[in-house]
């Protein structure tokens, strides 16, 4: 008999937060309540929300993470997308490729406010 590994996972919901102009966005925005759903077994996903620092216009940001593979470059993915309320996405960076015109520029003028969503895989080995 070999090991073997049983994911389990751990979910952090913040449902505190009033954002994009309601309460509680991941049970009041259809397509991020249907995201977080469909990413339920995820390595890693962390749902944050941004208020820009001049007009309070919120954004949600998406940082996903993937399985570590040896044999693949780079071994593990990482991605982060800026969506509108409206569940439009308006940036996208991940481990390979340019950064996005804009993208620094968007992290100096829109700050955290709260995480509200996170999902990660804890692996367990059993005999």
């Amino acid at each position: 008999m070999g090991c073997k590994k049983d994911p389990h996972y751990e979910i952090y919901e913040n449902h505190t937060i009033s954002a994009c102009g309601i309460n509680d966005p991941l049970q009041n925005i259809p397509w991020l309540k249907t995201y977080c759903n469909e990413h339920l077994k995820s390595i890693l996903t962390n749902i944050s929300i941004y208020k820009n620092n001049t007009s309070d216009l919120n954004h949600i940001i998406i940082e996903t993470s993937s399985n570590y593979e040896p044999d693949r470059s780079p071994s593990t993915i990482y991605t982060t997308s800026v969506y509108s309320c409206e569940g439009e996405l308006l940036m996208f960076q991940g481990t390979e490729g340019a950064t996005p015109v804009g993208w620094n520029a968007f992290f100096v003028e829109n700050t955290r406010v709260a995480k509200i969503w996170e999902v990660k895989e804890i692996s367990n080995w059993n005999n």
